[in-house]
């Protein structure tokens, strides 16, 4: 018999046991999995988030890992061979999510094997990425891995260690101060990827990393009038967000920690992240409008709408759920933007309009002041 979370049988499981995952700010704490379980049985309207995370699970039970040597998105037009492999492999990512969250949720070894299964295969076929843009596609599996990296076998746990360790080493050996890079979105990937990764392993060295390397950015990339320095480069809300999106969930990741809040922080120019999002709320509220890529300096841009690829027209209006990823992690710290997630999810009157929402509920903390 298919056994459901809902089940009074898996309630019980939960309470024997909840208190032995150990995973830490990356994923869910054992405080925020009891939090979880509360919403779910408080309010009918968390449940069927919870029932959908059961149903992947079952699904990626039957399916085999399917890692890929090298993922190469960055620069690669839609449709072409590098790109179309790199994407039916990712489809391994939502499902290691699923694995996850349904193991913390009700201790079922088989999901704990699987999301093993999935996650050795990756370290041990996936070239650590060079490049942040293939790298950021990583962080369900780090997340993932985080809630179960204390029940793998130690040979397992080391080698996936290791690969992780590679990672954040790779993308930090190939960054150069000297490109423009260094200030845009890339570098926003680089320290979400890094960041997820030094607070998985505990390295303390490399957390202080992404912190200092973080307030630099935000100095760097954050304008007073809330646009970024890829909104100027591209003429694109499209990486307005894009940019916004890592840069919000490594504040998330290091305010989990206990470090001062950096989406309120306000840089030497008097930029922050919470002006930033608020830049994109009118367009996500249909307010206002955006022509996009008009006056791009980036040549991608131009082959990508050559290209005909959806979403990257020359001078088409920007689609205000293009603003969704960035503003559900943006409610996280602003539990007020609900109700513009809830609309641009189509779900205008529900509690929980996503399921970002509900894990912002079960894992928000109280900030620490700003620095």
């Amino acid at each position: 018999m298919k056994l459901s979370i809902a089940t009074c049988y898996m309630s019980t499981l939960f309470l024997v046991w909840a208190g032995t995952l150990y995973a830490g700010p990356v994923s869910l704490t054992d405080g925020d999995i009891l939090r979880l379980r509360n919403l779910e049985r408080s309010s009918p309207q968390s449940a069927p988030w919870v029932q959908s995370i059961e149903s992947q699970a079952q699904e990626a039970l039957g399916l085999t890992p399917n890692p890929i040597s090298q993922i190469q998105t960055a620069g690669k037009l839609k449709g072409s061979g590098e790109k179309t492999q790199t994407e039916e492999a990712l489809r391994d990512m939502p499902r290691l999510k699923a694995l996850g969250l349904a193991y913390a949720l009700t201790g079922r070894e088989d999901y704990r094997f699987k999301a093993g299964a999935f996650i050795t295969a990756w370290a041990k076929t996936c070239q650590p990425p060079e490049n942040p843009i293939d790298a950021t596609n990583l962080e369900p599996l780090l997340e993932t891995y985080d809630l179960i990296r204390n029940q793998m076998d130690p040979g397992n746990r080391k080698l996936t260690d290791d690969w992780v360790r590679s990672v954040a080493q790779t993308l930090l050996a190939s960054d150069n101060p000297s490109k423009g890079t260094h200030w845009n979105n890339w570098q926003a990937h680089r320290l979400k990827i890094v960041g997820l990764s030094a607070f998985l392993l505990g390295d303390s060295d490399l957390e202080k990393t992404v912190l200092e390397n973080l307030r630099a950015l935000l100095n760097k990339n954050l304008n007073p009038d809330g646009t970024t320095l890829d909104f100027l480069e591209r003429d694109a809300l499209h990486y307005q967000v894009y940019d916004l999106e890592p840069l919000i969930r490594t504040a998330i990741l290091l305010q989990r920690a206990g470090n001062p809040d950096l989406y309120h922080w306000k840089t030497d120019r008097g930029a922050s992240l919470s002006q930033c999002v608020a830049f994109v709320v009118p367009f996500a509220e249909g307010e206002k409008t955006h022509a996009e890529y008009v006056h791009t300096t980036v040549k991608f841009d131009i082959q990508r709408a050559q290209n005909n690829e959806k979403g990257h027209a020359i001078g088409a209006d920007f689609p205000p759920q293009g603003a969704l990823k960035c503003l559900e992690l943006a409610q996280f710290f602003q539990p007020e933007l609900k109700s513009v997630v809830g609309t641009l999810a189509g779900k205008p009157d529900a509690d929980y309009p996503t399921l970002q929402v509900l894990l912002n509920e079960a894992t928000r903390t109280l900030p620490s002041p700003t620095p």
